[in-house]
């Protein structure tokens, strides 16, 4: 009963806002079809067709891809194969696009570099930075301070294996689950949706915690087996305990997956609590694990904490970092984007007077929703702002910061990814985001169709989602790069909504 509540509460939010992007993410396809070139267009017009005819026949199609696919060794010649092209396709991505940027990026790397672009006083600010300034610290001495280029190209190569090994991670979370087939599925869409994007020459924390939240993803299907959860792998147990403080050093967003993870097991509390009280075996093993949690949780934490505030590059002023108020007064303010002017006032300020500012600005803006249709209006935008478009961008031009590439290219396929990526030194789609942008339409469709599955596991998924789409409605966001972190668990339940489908037609 318990889990049917459960998953009725989740599908209720998932569903509604879900809904709302994917009619954003529609739009935006319509909007990228009226830019395409002819070429382009009639190629995606083909892709179109060619889908609806793969519908009509699947039957026949199905039955020709299991024979293809029946054997182990065909199967993993296949996977290998793809994984293969997408390892040359990162790597020629890589010598094409690595260059120089600007933001956070550039901040991180010119620090380290010792050409430093910004006061000290930022990492202060956005502390949630200092794990990374350590990380890539450390990767440019490991590398023997090599000259800024290959020190960026260093950083790009992580970022493809951090990515790669994300989609691994999944893949084999989906076959533990279901199975190899609906596994092969979603690493198709894993590949489409992140793999093949320019994010691999973006050397930030989103890529980070996109592996993390796939980490994460992966150790907890680990320990959830046919709708029980076994918390008797002490090792795995640990690990979520360390990633869990990650999570807060890397991107704290993402400890909304903790949150999910919590509620789900309360839920599971609630429903088996006369077996719990009644087994003293069993309030042990509980014991046990919160024990097995929490203080590799602490250590990594406080280690995390010491490190950033003895990092050997810049002095850190503790206790000046930007509030979540800061963030609510910027994500609630118009369209809910990084507000500037807000951001340079609050940071002047005293700490003593930032909290009753933020307050106000928060007040001003709760005010200016002085309707239940101009609050209605706020959701719809911002959630469409936030989600709905597939260049985790905020538009469908220039992917957040520039780039000057210098890399010597070495072929003609590294010219042309140079061309479909680059224009007037920013990351730019040309033209190409549709292709992307109809998979991400099919993935918010298989999301919303997830509904009836209410497994444990995947409710999990579903309540990350709903509490990464209502924290982004609430604090500083407005484009769908802050999607990145949360794309894990989106492209993890995809899958979930194609089984459902099956399931229905079978019946």
């Amino acid at each position: 009963m318990i889990q049917k509540i459960s998953n009725w509460i989740v599908n209720l939010f998932l569903i509604v806002l879900a809904t709302i992007s994917l009619i954003g993410a529609v739009g935006q396809l319509v909007a990228m079809q009226g830019m395409l070139s002819v070429k382009k267009n009639i190629i995606y017009t083909f892709l179109i067709i060619l889908g609806v005819f793969i519908y009509i026949f699947w039957s026949k199609i199905k039955s020709i891809i299991n024979r293809i696919l029946l054997t182990k060794r065909v199967y993993f010649i296949t996977f290998l194969a793809i994984w293969l092209m997408l390892i040359i396709y990162q790597l020629n991505m890589i010598e094409s696009l690595t260059g120089t940027m600007d933001l956070d990026p550039a901040f991180l790397y010119n620090l380290i570099l010792n050409k430093p672009t910004i006061g000290h006083f930022y990492y202060s600010w956005c502390p949630n930075l200092l794990l990374l300034l350590n990380l890539e610290n450390a990767i440019y001495h490991i590398l023997g301070n090599p000259s800024i280029y290959m020190y960026l190209k260093g950083l790009n190569y992580i970022n493809m294996l951090l990515i790669d090994i994300s989609l691994i991670l999944i893949y084999f979370t989906v076959k533990k689950q279901i199975n190899r087939k609906y596994a092969f599925f979603t690493f198709l869409v894993g590949i489409t949706l992140f793999g093949i994007t320019p994010y691999i020459a973006i050397p930030y924390s989103d890529n980070w915690a996109f592996w993390i939240c796939s980490l994460y993803i992966f150790l907890l299907s680990t320990i959830y087996d046919n709708g029980r959860w076994n918390t008797s792998r002490p090792i795995v147990v640990v690990f979520l305990g360390i990633i869990g403080a990650l999570f807060f050093k890397i991107k704290p967003s993402t400890a909304i997956s903790l949150i999910a993870t919590v509620l789900i097991l309360l839920a599971i509390s609630i429903n088996k609590r006369k077996k719990l009280v009644s087994s003293k075996t069993k309030v042990k093993h509980f014991i046990k694990a919160l024990l097995l949690f929490i203080i590799p949780f602490s250590l990594t934490y406080s280690i995390c904490n010491y490190y950033a505030n003895n990092n050997g590059l810049v002095k850190i002023e503790k206790g000046q970092g930007a509030s979540p108020l800061h963030f609510m007064a910027m994500g609630l303010h118009g369209d809910g984007q990084y507000w500037e002017s807000f951001n340079n006032k609050d940071w002047s300020l005293p700490k003593s007077e930032r909290k009753s500012y933020d307050i106000k600005i928060i007040k001003k803006d709760i005010r200016e929703l002085n309707s239940l249709s101009s609050i209605g209006n706020f959701i719809i935008t911002k959630q469409q702002h936030n989600s709905s478009l597939a260049s985790w961008q905020r538009n469908t031009g220039p992917v957040s910061w520039n780039l000057s590439p210098k890399l010597k290219l070495k072929n003609n396929f590294q010219k042309e990814l140079r061309k479909i990526f680059v224009k007037n030194n920013f990351f730019y789609w040309n033209g190409y985001l549709i292709f992307v942008q109809l998979v991400w339409v099919i993935v918010i469709l298989l999301i919303i169709l997830s509904y009836p599955i209410k497994d444990y596991f995947v409710q999990i998924l579903k309540y990350t989602i709903v509490g990464g789409f209502l924290f982004l409605l609430l604090f500083e966001g407005g484009v769908s790069r802050y999607m990145i972190q949360y794309l894990p668990f989106i492209i993890t339940l995809v899958p979930y909504g194609a089984l459902a489908i099956k399931m229905r037609s079978s019946k």
